[in-house]
């Protein structure tokens, strides 16, 4: 039988204490667990709907699916939704995500297994969900190369992850400076009264690399980078909400300096947005 929120916010608070101490202060800790025992339509979903539909039976999988948010929200709208997330049983973690994922419906919809090898046939999904997980693996390309062997001919990959140009790390939720090499991040950290065992097993992303591994399968036909979809909608609906935003808005529809202005903004976006969200198509 499936637990219910009490018991669902009484793991998650358990987990959070044992797994992400010493990385996370115990107030961003009860933020997150409060974040994730909310409910709603999956977001992802709703991120990717103006550019490709999910066709009737739609096999998704969630690949790195952690507690399992993803899945559970699919499965409440019908949806035929799976996940992979490694299994740390006997790796020095009491609780892990899987354990707590596994008690969240009464179906099996879980599996222990890696990126790097994942347990299904080729083409068997309609759609491969990395949301915040190509930056904790150990091989990149060989992921995204299982994602493309497990997603169908006419399916897609979503792919999101952190921009580390940014002056943020956000799984330690501090101030970082951007590609800071790991043994003085370490020491950083150590100074903040951070431990640095997660900053060792993060991999760098940024917005051109995460380009680049797309760039460079010859599977994919077409890659929709979609924080700069969401940037252009804005320019076209005059929907900027700050002053200044608004101010950028006027020198974009200036004739003489607009293309130029918009150009660097796209690249400004590019090299400095908080983080990468791309939609690769395995074919048109």
């Amino acid at each position: 039988m499936a637990i219910d929120q009490a018991e669902l916010r009484d793991l998650l608070t358990a987990y959070r204490r044992e797994n992400w101490k010493g990385i996370q202060t115990p107030e961003w800790q009860q933020k997150i667990v409060a974040s994730m025992l909310q409910d709603g339509e999956p977001a992802v979903l709703k991120r990717i709907a103006p550019y490709w539909s999910l066709p009737p039976g739609a096999l998704i999988l969630d690949l790195g699916s952690g507690i399992g948010n993803f899945v559970v929200a699919c499965r409440k709208q019908g949806l035929r939704a799976f996940g992979v997330e490694p299994d740390r049983i006997g790796m020095g973690s009491f609780l892990t995500s899987l354990q707590i994922a596994s008690k969240r419906l009464d179906i099996p919809a879980w599996a222990a297994a890696v990126g790097e090898q994942l347990p299904f046939r080729d083409a068997t999904f309609d759609l491969v969900v990395l949301d915040q997980v190509i930056e904790h693996v150990n091989d990149q390309k060989r992921v995204l190369s299982e994602a493309l062997r497990v997603v169908k001919p006419t399916g897609v990959v979503y792919i999101a992850c952190p921009n580390y140009l940014r002056f943020y790390e956000p799984h330690y939720k501090i101030w970082f400076f951007p590609l800071l090499p790991k043994s003085l991040g370490s020491l950083y950290l150590r100074l903040r009264g951070r431990g640095p065992e997660l900053l060792r097993q993060l991999r760098y992303t940024t917005n051109a690399r995460v380009r680049k591994l797309l760039r460079d399968r010859k599977e994919i036909e077409k890659v929709i980078d979609l924080n700069r979809e969401s940037f252009l909608a804005k320019c076209r609906e005059r929907s900027f909400a700050s002053k200044k935003a608004r101010a950028f808005q006027l020198l974009i529809r200036n004739r003489v300096i607009g293309s130029t202005v918009l150009l660097a903004a796209l690249l400004y976006i590019r090299l400095r947005e908080g983080g990468s969200e791309m939609l690769a198509f395995r074919h048109l």
